[in-house]
C-alpha cells in the first residue's frame, strides 16, 4: 500500500514549485507527444501496405503474359521498396489464382457457400497449383482456399481472379509498448503500441485483359 500512501500524500499537498510543476508537466506532455506519434506512424504505415498490396494487385491483373513464382519474388521487390521492408524476415506476400468453374449443367455462381471457387491449377504443370509465396511461405491449397471463402466476393461461372495476400511486420518507433505502470504487483495501464504488429491485407482482382496464366519457369 505504500504507493498508493505516498500517491494520496503528494495529491493533497498544497507545497511546491513552479520549476518542479513545469518539469514534470514537460515530462508528461513528452511522453504523450512520443505515444500519439507512434499511433500516428502506425497508421500511416498500415496505410503504406494497404496501397502498395492494391497497387501489386492492379499490376498484376494487367500482366498479359504468364506469370509464376519467379515473378511474384519479383513484385516482392517492389512491395519491399514501397514499404522499405528488410526483406523476407519482415514481410512477404502470396499470389494465388482462382477460378469459378462452369459446365454445360452447372453454370451458379460462386457465392462461397453454395458453390466454392477452385484453385487453379499450373498451366505448364498441372499437377501444380497456380499459388507461390515469398520467404518460405506456403503455397495455398483447396482447403486453405476453403477457409478463405467468406472473404472472395461472388464470381460469375467461367470467371477468374487472383487473390493477392501480403503481411507486414511493424515494430514500433519507441520501445514502450510492453512497459507500464504496476501498483501493489499488478499492472494497472500500458501505454504504448506491443511490440511487432503484423499488418494484413487480402485483395481479391480480376484480370483487365485475357485470362492470367500461370508457367512455373515465370
Amino acid at each position: 500500500m505504500m504507493p498508493l500512501r505516498f500517491l494520496h500524500r503528494f495529491l493533497r499537498q498544497n507545497r511546491g514549485s513552479v520549476a518542479i510543476e513545469g518539469l514534470f508537466g514537460a515530462v508528461l506532455l513528452l511522453g504523450w507527444f512520443m505515444v500519439a506519434y507512434q499511433f500516428y506512424d502506425a497508421f500511416r504505415m498500415r496505410a503504406v501496405v494497404s496501397r502498395t498490396t492494391y497497387t501489386v494487385a492492379d499490376l498484376i491483373s494487367r500482366v498479359r503474359d504468364p506469370i509464376g513464382p519467379a515473378y511474384v519474388d519479383g513484385v516482392k521487390k517492389i512491395f519491399d521498396a514501397a514499404t522499405r521492408s528488410s526483406g523476407d524476415g519482415q514481410s512477404w506476400i502470396r499470389v494465388t489464382l482462382i477460378s469459378c468453374e462452369a459446365t454445360e449443367t452447372d453454370t451458379r455462381v460462386c457465392d462461397g457457400t453454395g458453390k466454392r471457387v477452385k484453385l487453379r491449377a499450373s498451366d505448364s504443370t498441372p499437377s501444380s497449383p497456380a499459388s507461390h509465396a515469398t520467404g518460405g511461405h506456403e503455397a495455398y491449397t483447396q482447403s486453405m482456399l476453403d477457409a478463405m471463402a467468406g472473404a472472395i466476393p461472388m464470381m460469375a461461372a467461367g470467371d477468374s481472379a487472383a487473390i493477392v495476400e501480403a503481411s507486414y511486420l511493424y515494430w514500433p518507433i519507441f520501445d514502450i509498448g510492453e512497459k507500464g505502470l504496476t501498483l501493489d504487483g499488478q499492472n494497472a495501464t500500458t501505454i504504448g503500441l506491443n511490440a511487432r504488429l503484423r499488418f494484413s491485407e487480402f485483395v481479391v482482382t480480376r484480370p483487365r485483359g485475357p485470362r492470367t496464366k500461370w508457367f512455373d519457369d515465370n
